[in-house]
């Protein structure tokens, strides 16, 4: 008979998914945010996105994966820059 496996946290909407960079308008439903928020926060900085092609943002799943722990970092001070 085997172990059972190690308790884990809550759990991440990532779980079994392979990808290493997730399109920002899914990270955004995955965070359940609107696409409009996503953009705005990637602009800002506080959700870090990388460029793929000329258009396309995409979010490293670890960036995902940390902000299901922790939050969103703080905005920078003096507010968001809209």
């Amino acid at each position: 008979m085997t172990a059972p496996p190690p308790p884990t946290s809550a759990g991440s909407v990532l779980d079994g998914d392979p990808r290493i960079l997730i399109p920002l308008p899914e990270a955004a439903q995955r965070l359940g945010i609107s696409r409009w928020q996503a953009y705005k926060l990637a602009r800002s900085g506080r959700l870090p996105a990388t460029r793929l092609g000329a258009r396309d943002l995409h979010v490293p799943a670890a960036v995902l994966r940390r902000i299901e722990q922790e939050g969103l970092p703080p905005a920078p001070e003096g507010g968001e820059v809209g």
